[in-house]
């Protein structure tokens, strides 16, 4: 499965796809990420957050360097931010085991650094499903559905 494939499928086919069992690993190399489908906007969320997400994450390229454990964006020669660390385990938003990302050793300021938390499911070597959010509960967090293909 890649990229393209991923974006033939709706709502529930992601839904299916991203809690199917499956081994998960860190995946390893450089990722460009493509938004794929939003999730349903929490009444409780700000107004302002779904535009800063889809300006961040729907018109601006965007990439994980699996390597490095950071984010980056515009290209993959862009400098890399937001560090994370890549921690296998049950997901937050999904019954379904993951790689979720947590922020907390960034160098981003601390009220953004708060703010960030992301999961991503392996599917091949080359392809992952990702749900982008923020850091906060299931039904809170999970904001969109994503995926990274490898090009290094």
């Amino acid at each position: 499965m890649d990229v393209s494939d991923l974006r033939r499928l709706d709502l529930s086919e992601l839904e299916a796809l991203y809690t199917s069992e499956r081994t998960v690993t860190v995946p390893e190399g450089v990722f460009v990420g493509t938004n794929l489908a939003w999730l349903e906007r929490p009444r409780s969320q700000h107004r302002a957050i779904r535009p800063a997400l889809w300006l961040l994450f729907g018109l601006v390229p965007y990439g994980v360097d699996f390597d490095r454990s950071r984010w980056f964006f515009l290209s993959k020669r862009s400098p890399r931010i937001g560090r994370f660390d890549p921690v296998v385990g049950r997901s937050r938003w999904r019954d379904t085991e993951t790689v979720r990302l947590h922020y907390e050793r960034s160098r981003l300021p601390g009220p953004v650094r708060s703010m960030l938390y992301d999961e991503v499911k392996p599917l091949t070597s080359s392809t992952c499903l990702g749900i982008g959010g923020l850091n906060a509960d299931r039904g809170q967090g999970e904001q969109f559905f994503f995926a990274l293909e490898r090009v290094g």
